[in-house]
């Protein structure tokens, strides 16, 4: 097993309050695995990636276990490996890119880190080669643009090439459409399975779209996992009432909205966490509803390759 996450839970103090970010939360990915994560906005699943690749912020507390094929997950094995066998492609690229900096210096940069040996033209010619293969027309241009002379579908390429500097084994891709037009989304989406056609990939994304493209989703909300599948069947056939209220959210669905907003990670509910939006719940009876409200449902096995937290999935 490449990647094993067992029981991870992520708080933050905010004041007063502590934030549950990612609540008990366990996965495995395979080499060469494509996964997305999907889940509205607040649901954990960037602070999840965060946690993998070890880069949470000083007010975060972690527990639990994450191991890199067998080993525990350190510091020092997490110093070792990032940048090389762990990708991490950050989302926001305009606003991750130092804007003092060409964008050929940075990727040059992710680049001597794990070829220090490389002469400084030999480093030209691959930061050069790496925006090629990243699917930039001009990399010369590229090479000596700053950060606010980029779109945003190039500066997204400019993190793909850093990433790409490495030979990673697992590559997570926080948002990487996230405020690109459709046709520019496509675009990077197929180039990222592409490029990473031999790497292990965790998608990390809002839109169903993106995530189908995945060979395996799961669907994430208020900090748990509420549905795991392969993605044909989660997408065609969904069992978590979240997971079909966040398909027919998509615009090619109708985009009928959500009602209420996302769960308060302050105050969690002893019940379903979605129960106070949650189309189903509607349509129970009195004993059926107060069952949801009374008591977090568990992660159930559906079949060989799903599973579902609902009391009445």
């Amino acid at each position: 097993m490449l990647l094993s996450i067992d029981h991870l839970r992520v708080t933050f103090t905010v004041g007063s309050s502590v934030l549950q970010a990612v609540n008990e939360v366990s996965l495995a990915l395979e080499e060469k695995a494509k996964t997305a994560i999907i889940g509205e906005t607040g649901c954990g699943k960037s602070v999840l990636a965060m946690a993998v690749a070890g880069i949470l912020p000083d007010n975060a507390q972690s527990r639990g276990i994450i191991t890199w094929e067998n080993t525990p997950l350190s510091e020092q094995l997490l110093k070792t490996i990032r940048g090389n066998e762990l990708s991490l492609i950050p989302q926001n690229p305009l606003g991750s890119l130092n804007p003092v900096l060409t964008a050929g210096f940075q990727v040059s940069e992710a680049l001597v880190r794990v070829r220090p040996a490389l002469s400084k033209l030999a480093l030209y010619h691959n930061t050069l080669e790496l925006f090629h293969a990243a699917g930039l027309d001009q990399p010369q241009t590229v090479y000596h643009s700053y950060p606010h002379q980029l779109s945003g579908g190039m500066a997204q390429r400019v993190l793909l090439a850093a990433a790409m500097a490495g030979t990673p084994k697992l590559v997570i891709a926080d948002e990487p459409t996230k405020g690109l037009d459709l046709d520019t989304r496509n675009q990077n989406v197929l180039l990222l399975h592409k490029v990473f056609e031999n790497s292990a990939l965790l998608l990390i994304t809002h839109d169903i779209g993106v995530a189908a493209t995945c060979q395996s989703i799961i669907v994430m909300y208020a900090g748990k996992i509420v549905e795991t599948g392969q993605a044909e069947a989660l997408v065609t056939n969904p069992l978590h009432p979240y997971t079909c209220q966040l398909l027919a959210a998509h615009p090619s669905q109708g985009l009928i909205p959500i009602p209420g907003l996302p769960a308060n990670m302050t105050k969690l509910a002893a019940g379903c966490r979605f129960s106070d939006r949650c189309a189903l719940h509607g349509k129970l009876n009195a004993a059926q509803s107060q069952l949801c409200l009374a008591k977090h449902p568990a992660l159930k096995k559906r079949g060989a390759t799903s599973a579902v937290r609902c009391w009445h999935a």
